[in-house]
């Protein structure tokens, strides 16, 4: 009988342990994070650069997808905004970071009926052998920029990509630095261990 009361005791207090929180906060935004993206038959991850906050519960997607902006700020309050995501490759038709960029520039055109379109700006190596393109968007006519670069990564199932979306010119151009520095954490993985730079 005693084995029981001892059985049972042990059952309870162990049921109370597993329905406490964790002792650390997995979806709540912190400075410096390392974020996970879940894109078409693999995920990715990314590190958000020192003074930047990693957010993982902004949209409220499923999976959290990371969110990344300058410490002081809220996703929602914040006057630029470095995001990532995938997007799965179609396998006929357009290339699939053009027809990613060609989506893009219509969500950027505004509605007066000017266009937007993608100039090349630069590429960059990252880990695993991967080649980021880098794209900023400009209006057309006139050429003006809209405060928008991307990086896009093909892969054989999608197209990866890492979003820095400004309000203003001044933190733009101050931005440009942690957008390059998100973009070259980039490290692709299927599964297994995998290493997380410090």
């Amino acid at each position: 009988m005693r084995e029981i009361g001892s059985f049972l005791l042990l059952l309870l207090l162990g049921a109370s342990l597993a329905g406490l929180p964790r002792a650390y906060p997995q979806q709540h935004p912190f400075e410096g994070g390392v974020g996970i993206v879940y894109a078409p038959g693999h995920a990715f991850l990314l590190k958000a650069p020192d003074g930047w906050v990693l957010d993982r519960e902004w949209r409220g997607s499923e999976p959290p997808e990371p969110v990344f902006y300058p410490v002081g700020f809220t996703a929602k309050d914040s006057p630029v905004l470095i995001r990532s995501g995938s997007m799965r490759a179609e396998s006929a038709g357009t290339a699939p970071i053009e027809r990613f960029l060609e989506e893009r520039a219509q969500v950027l055109a505004p509605p007066s009926g000017a266009g937007a379109r993608a100039e090349r700006v630069g590429e960059c190596r990252l880990g695993k052998g991967a080649l980021a393109e880098v794209y900023s968007f400009v209006s057309e006519p006139g050429g003006q920029a809209l405060l928008e670069r991307i990086g896009c990564v093909a892969t054989a199932d999608s197209v990866d990509y890492i979003i820095l979306d400004a309000k203003d010119r001044a933190f733009y151009e101050r931005s440009l630095a942690a957008f390059a520095s998100i973009l070259k954490s980039y490290i692709p993985f299927r599964g297994g261990p995998v290493y997380i730079p410090r």
